[in-house]
Order: structure tokens, then sequence, then C-alpha cells
């Protein structure tokens, strides 16, 4: 079973994919931070919010993506967020996708499938 780590700082977030992949036959591992991630994690893919942004600052954000990729150098990063401005980044901030909040299920899931095929 594929493992997705998903970090977001809302519950009703995290409640909502946990549920989602569990559906779709994926094993979620979640967080509210960087400090309750398991030690021993190791995901096929992270989705996380843009966790230290309150204000969407490139600097901050980029540097949260490449402290993921460095932790799980084996997995792709999505970055689930409302910043709309993090959505038109060219570089994607270093992640396989950005996708925004609110989000559609259904186009979460085939993306991830898409990535984890």
């Amino acid at each position: 079973m594929r493992k997705i780590l998903v970090v977001d700082d809302d519950q009703v977030i995290l409640d909502l994919l946990s549920t989602v992949l569990a559906d779709a036959g994926y094993d979620a591992v979640l967080a509210t931070g960087a400090d309750a991630i398991p030690a021993n994690a190791s995901p096929d893919l992270v989705i996380t919010d843009l966790l230290p942004l309150k204000a969407y600052q490139r600097d901050t954000a980029l540097a949260w993506v490449a402290s993921l990729r460095t932790r799980f150098a084996n997995a792709s990063v999505f970055v689930l967020t409302a910043h709309r401005a993090a959505a038109s980044e060219p570089d994607r901030l270093g992640a396989n996708a950005i996708i925004t909040k609110p989000f559609d299920v259904d186009a979460l899931l085939a993306r991830i499938d898409d990535q984890l095929a």
C-alpha cells in the first residue's frame, strides 16, 4: 500500500484527506506540523500546506518545500494551499504540483494516482 504523508494545520483538511485517501486505498499519515511528523515516516508522496506562512512569502515557501524534499528525498511533494500567489509560481516552489484550496477531491486523487503510477 502506498503511503501518503499529509501535513496541514487544519484538522478538517486532515480528517477529509484521511478518509478520502483511505477510501482510495492509500495509507495516510497525518501531521499538524513539522514537529508532528513521525520520525520514521517514509512516504511515497507528501501533501503539505505552506505551514510556516500566514501571508505568502516566496522565500519561506521555497525553504519549506526544500526541507521536505531533503527529509523525504524519494517522495513527490504536492503543495495544497489557500495562498493563490503560490499557484502562479512558475517553478511550483520546487514541488511536483501546487493545488489551491478549495480543491476538487476527484481531481486531487487523479493527480495523486498519476504521480504514483
